[in-house]
């Protein structure tokens, strides 16, 4: 892969189907990501304030081009319920060729957006 065709899978939770599929839509909408899997719900377990928690979370992963990764990343923050939300980049070192040109053909650059 060349830095042009570098792709990384973005993941966060939410509190809800609805707002995880909220999210999807909206990555997909900006076209900042050329696809976004909801699946859940996930048990997780965290401590926030001091505080053990428990809650029942949604899971959003989205695949985007490297160059559009930190654009993404805030516009997940932005539309985001949570005060800290869980935002994890994770690079791609390797897919399936025909995949990596089809998520690039399905996006936007940061520049464009």
């Amino acid at each position: 892969m060349t830095e042009e065709t570098k792709i990384a899978q973005v993941s966060t939770t939410l509190p809800s189907r609805e707002a995880a599929e909220a999210m999807a839509e909206a990555v997909i909408d900006s076209g900042l990501a050329a696809c976004a899997q909801v699946s859940g719900p996930v048990a997780s377990h965290f401590v926030w304030k001091g505080e053990r928690c428990r809650e029942e979370e949604w899971l959003c992963v989205m695949k985007t081009p490297a160059s559009c990764a930190v654009p993404l990343m805030e516009l997940i923050r932005g539309a985001h319920p949570y005060e800290t939300p869980e935002i994890i980049v994770t690079a791609v070192t390797d897919a399936l060729p025909a995949y990596l040109a089809w998520v690039l053909e399905n996006t936007r650059g940061p520049e464009r957006v």
